[in-house]
């Protein structure tokens, strides 16, 4: 009988959503490239599914609203997984290892191990936030809930075996808690406000596991030819990913980059903002919103691109650039993102932006278009390559 990889997350794609296409990708390639009998764990309501051959179990969990405590019900959620486990025939003393994704559940990944201590929790922190002090719409702006959760999920962190950062940015940001001076985000900031005399996390191991792609279906195979300069972006319409800052620049470089055009993919809370100032500032006809679509159609958008940018302010990552990149396309992103680290250091300054700065975008614009380099990565993207050494990490914890 195979080990059972255990892997719990928030985000996978369902009957009902396409969004975790990541998470996808990474058990697909966990399945190919290890001996491990893979189960996807996904917090909710619903009839288990299967995806791709991958079977998913709905675990209904006891949240409050909008994550408010979210460690509350940890314990009670926690005999929930065992139960439903056991339930579809999956004997906890069989799984040998549990990989939990966001701090909030962490706790699955160490109820598993106290019902089988051979069994290894991992943590994959997806965001420059890893306390999880912004949950709770109501109660996220109480220093005394916030200093609760701190020391709650710090003592969390200690307890685990194993954390997986997405950058080395990622790892920089969660070991500096709670000092946030590294970045302009107000809304970090916010959070780690009066918490400055608390001690910074303790961790047994870490690793670096940069998103990872499918190249099989991300690749740059069938690059289609077109006329002008074609700028895209896949990403929700949230202030963090300062779509603005974009349209900014290219209102400031418009008369320099001659036949240029913008595709923009997503939705969310600023979208109406940004098609106020592109009417505003009449850039209708060189700017297109186009609506969310299915992760298996974005290698076609990403191949008709000639560069995409993300000018995101508080980045761990960013699967979009790898994506991107990985289907020929080069990408801009911010000095302070994780994705800036895959670029050689003699590169950077052809291709990083500081954040929140649409002058200093539209310059590298305006040299992207009389030049049109090509860009370069010193780490590889496919899960075939990156998911061995990763393998060989859990071995030796």
């Amino acid at each position: 009988m195979k080990p059972v990889y255990l892997y719990i997350t928030p985000f996978f794609p369902g009957p009902d959503t396409w969004r975790g296409a990541y998470s996808l990708d990474f058990v697909r390639a966990l399945t190919r490239l290890s001996d491990y009998d893979v189960r996807v764990v996904i917090p909710g309501r619903g009839p288990d599914y299967e995806m791709d051959g991958i079977p998913v179990i709905r675990l209904p969990e006891w949240r409050l609203p909008s994550m408010m405590f979210p460690l509350l019900f940890a314990r009670r959620n926690g005999r929930a997984l065992l139960r439903a486990l056991r339930a579809r025939g999956i004997d906890p003393a069989h799984i040998a290892v549990c990989h939990a994704n966001t701090p909030p559940y962490a706790p699955y990944a160490l109820a598993v191990r106290r019902a089988n201590p051979a069994a290894r929790a991992l943590l994959h922190h997806h965001f420059l936030d890893s306390y999880g002090l912004a949950l709770g719409r109501i109660l996220r702006r109480s220093f005394l809930h916030r200093l609760l959760h701190y020391f709650l999920f710090r003592r969390i962190h200690a307890r685990l075996d194993g954390h997986i950062f997405i950058s080395e940015a990622n790892r920089r940001a969660f070991l500096a808690v709670p000092d946030a001076s590294w970045t302009d985000w107000p809304n970090y900031r916010r959070q780690m406000r009066g918490l400055s005399w608390c001690p910074s996390p303790h961790i047994r191991a870490s690793y670096i596991l940069h998103n990872g792609v499918d190249t099989a279906r991300f690749n740059p195979a069938g690059r289609p030819p077109h006329p002008g300069l074609v700028i895209g972006c896949v990403a929700n319409f949230t202030p963090q990913k300062d779509h603005l800052t974009l349209l900014r620049a290219l209102d400031l470089a418009r008369n320099d980059l001659g036949d240029w055009r913008l595709r923009l993919i997503g939705t969310g809370p600023t979208l109406r903002d940004c098609q106020t100032f592109v009417r505003e500032h009449h850039l209708q006809d060189r700017v297109t919103f186009e609506p969310e679509r299915p992760h298996s159609e974005l290698p076609v958008f990403y191949r008709a691109l000639d560069l995409f940018i993300l000018p995101s302010r508080f980045e761990a990552f960013g699967c979009v650039f790898a994506e991107a990149w990985s289907c020929g396309t080069p990408f801009i992103c911010c000095a302070n993102a994780g994705a800036a680290e895959l670029i050689p250091p003699a590169d950077r300054t052809r291709w990083l932006v500081p954040p929140h700065d649409p002058h200093a975008l539209a310059a590298t614009l305006r040299r992207f278009a009389h030049t049109h380099p090509t860009q370069t990565l010193t780490h590889p993207l496919s899960f075939d390559t990156l998911l061995p050494p990763f393998l060989h990490w859990l071995d030796t914890l």
